[in-house]
């Protein structure tokens, strides 16, 4: 039978593979045989496909402390406008809220109906070295770095991007999540948000 100690070991390395917190100087444990087809995940990232979206998990896969949005904090995507003109390049402000917030991080993707990417994700020149996209099986996750997760404000941490529209196609739906950590290191006592926005092409 395994010690109390040793299935908390266990469940931490596996919250390791997804977009826990980790300290500075932390060495995090790695799995010796990752999953076919994922890379190993960084301590500073999220693993990709974790937006919520298109039968994804979010953060709540590894964080365990309870239901998607079952804080009192929120999540908001600001920026989107209800009817997008093809290579327009917006500015996209993450925000999430949380009393007693020490630490956050987020993922998001925006794809057309049938799950396939939509336009382009980046950094703003602002938040270059806060965020960084990832592409996995052809769509672009933008997430939170390390240097990305440090409230700003008093319970409140925000993320900058930019999505460039595609030249043609239809509705477009945005999936993120976030974490709202409180730096322990642990999978526990972290509160998971996740929310979806659409928009539509102009007329």
């Amino acid at each position: 039978m395994r010690s109390s100690a040793h299935v908390g070991a266990v469940i931490a390395a596996t919250c390791l593979t997804c977009a826990l917190i980790i300290p500075a100087g932390f060495t995090p444990v790695r799995s010796p045989s990752p999953r076919p087809g994922t890379a190993r995940a960084e301590s500073d990232r999220p693993l990709p496909a974790h937006t919520g979206g298109f039968g994804e998990p979010t953060c709540g896969a590894c964080h365990i402390q309870a239901d998607v949005n079952a804080g009192a904090g929120s999540l908001t995507l600001a920026g989107l406008p209800l009817e997008y003109v093809g290579g327009v390049t917006y500015t996209l402000t993450i925000t999430l809220a949380q009393q007693g917030l020490a630490a956050g991080g987020f993922q998001l993707s925006t794809r057309f109906a049938d799950g396939t990417q939509a336009g382009t994700l980046a950094p703003t020149p602002h938040d270059s070295t806060r965020v960084a996209v990832t592409t996995a099986g052809a769509v672009q996750y933008i997430h939170h770095v390390y240097a990305g997760t440090r409230p700003g404000a008093s319970d409140t941490i925000s993320w900058q991007i930019r999505w460039t529209a595609p030249a043609t196609g239809g509705t477009i739906v945005f999936h993120v999540a976030a974490n709202a950590a409180d730096d322990d290191a642990s999978p526990l006592g972290d509160m998971i948000y996740g929310t979806s926005l659409r928009t539509v092409p102009g007329k």
